[in-house]
């Protein structure tokens, strides 16, 4: 398949409102991919790249868009893929060179969408989710069935390839394997533990860590410890390779956080912490300076078992039993009264912890979704907003750019909203960052201000939320200020208007 067919089919998807219509595209496209377009054609059409990211800055993929075009027949799917595949081999400038020859065969429609399934900023209203839909409907699978098969096989592409390959069969018979990561369960906010709709369920408090989501696998002496976008981030963690060989299990996945501590003992903060992912060299001097916990609170995988359908009752009693040093092992309890859950939250702060996470005893592992089973509760409200613009300081913070205009998605997920403004929190180190890497993301800019593309996510604390007459979203974030730079996520992972609501008294008719 050309790659301008893909473009046609995602202006069409633009175009389509009714969900069910766009399932039914969705078909008709996956329909007309061969077994070797399969796992590439199933990942353009879910609006991202095979390879992830290639981190290439926008102003090369700005050189690229202005690229003149030559004569030359149209790139097929397999064609861009492997361009982007020998792009995201080579550093800096040369990934542009990689391009060019491929973007010279490009129309302006063709480089537009190209550049926007590489920074995953596809506007077609049909993502992942939407395509797992339609492969279960094509393949004649129940929710369950396609659900289950996601858990053990993440990559959607490699999927729908083993679809293709092998039938509906082949979902049976596909299992949880060690070193083949899963998307890790997501927890929705929550103000406090009175607004957990447990229905009746008992629920288990645990710490809120402020560390690093791991996902740690075993086969006998060998380790992987992968991140929460399945990275493989071993080399930079030899002390979690320890601690796993040393369990009483030699097949194993676990579920937790790694959390970088000081001399007291005590969790340092994210931002210390996170330099540790970013290591390649001197890794046992990085362990001097930030040593590094685990801190497990799920077992999704031992000894050939998949612990995946068992409920969280039942993982915690076989986590006991696999990590017997509480050392290693997330602070947890079950509380017999409203007051107990109070003291164990306000302990976990005084810890040091971001709060507490509330996990329903009867749910299930469910790979990344974010239902009603797992809530987190902070001691502030945060969320993650993305960048939409930033304004030019004054005083002594003149010349860099400080003021930042935050953004969430509307209750759709396919339109940023402004949410507020805010140059709280912001350490002269932010402010450096932000002005040396803001414009290379600039779409406009006048005297005062440069609006940029949603592509930096910042964590934002803020202390309430109120009606605005002065932003589209109807809202604003009161005390807003910046935590941290969540560098780690995407802008398709920001929170939603909804999520604001939700810890807010304004009713959704009323913005």
């Amino acid at each position: 398949m050309y790659f301008k067919k893909l473009v046609e089919y995602s202006k069409r998807l633009r175009r389509t409102h009714s969900r069910n219509a766009k399932v039914e595209l969705i078909k008709d496209f996956m329909g007309r991919l061969t077994k070797e377009e399969a796992k590439v054609g199933i990942h353009y059409i879910s609006g991202r790249i095979v390879q992830g990211k290639i981190n290439l800055a926008w102003r090369g993929l700005s050189a690229l868009l202005t690229t003149a075009k030559t004569k030359g027949s149209p790139p097929e799917l397999v064609e861009v893929n492997a361009s982007l595949q020998r792009a995201s081999e080579n550093r800096g400038k040369a990934k542009v060179e990689v391009l060019k020859p491929l973007f010279v065969r490009l129309s302006q429609a063709e480089r537009k969408h190209l550049v926007s399934l590489i920074i995953g900023e596809v506007q077609q209203g049909a993502g992942e989710g939407l395509v797992k839909i339609a492969i279960a409907d094509l393949f004649g699978l129940s929710d369950a069935a396609i659900e289950r098969a996601y858990l053990q096989k993440p990559d959607i592409g490699e999927l729908f390839e083993l679809l293709l390959d092998r039938g509906k069969a082949a979902v049976e018979k596909i299992t949880m394997k060690i070193f083949s990561p899963v998307k890790p369960m997501l927890a929705q906010i929550a103000e406090s533990i009175d607004d957990v709709p447990a229905a009746g369920d008992v629920f288990a408090l645990e710490y809120k860590l402020d560390g690093i989501r791991i996902q740690v696998h075993r086969k006998d002496d060998e380790v992987r410890v992968f991140s929460r976008h399945l990275r493989d981030i071993t080399t930079q963690f030899p002390e979690l390779v320890r601690v796993a060989r040393q369990l009483p299990v030699s097949r194993l996945i676990l579920d937790g956080e790694a959390i970088g501590i000081d001399q007291k003992g005590r969790p340092v903060p994210f931002q210390v912490l996170s330099r540790r992912t970013t290591r390649r060299k001197e890794i046992a001097e990085a362990q001097n300076q930030v040593p590094v916990l685990p801190q497990f609170f799920d077992v999704l995988y031992v000894d050939g078992v998949d612990m995946t359908e068992k409920s969280y009752a039942e993982r915690i009693r076989v986590l006991k039993d696999v990590v017997r040093d509480r050392r290693y092992r997330t602070a947890r309890v079950k509380p017999s009264t409203r007051k107990r859950a109070v003291d164990f939250y306000e302990q976990s702060l005084a810890r040091g912890n971001e709060g507490v996470m509330v996990k329903l005893l009867k749910s299930q592992y469910r790979p990344g979704k974010r239902g009603k089973f797992w809530f987190k509760i902070k001691g502030a409200h945060t969320i993650d907003c993305v960048i939409l613009g930033a304004e030019w300081g004054h005083g002594r913070r003149r010349g860099l750019l400080s003021n930042l205009h935050l953004g969430v998605f509307d209750e759709t997920g396919k339109k940023y909203l402004m949410v507020g403004k805010t140059f709280k929190g912001l350490t002269d180190k932010m402010l450096g960052w932000f002005t040396t890497t803001l414009p290379r993301y600039k779409v406009h800019e006048d005297k005062w201000t440069v609006y940029v593309k949603p592509v930096v996510v910042v964590e934002v604390a803020f202390n309430e939320v109120q009606k605005s007459p002065k932003y589209e979203s109807g809202i604003a974030l009161r005390f807003a200020r910046v935590k941290r730079i969540r560098s780690d996520k995407t802008a398709k992972e920001i929170n939603n208007i909804i999520d604001l609501i939700q810890l807010s008294r304004i009713a959704l008719d009323e913005v």
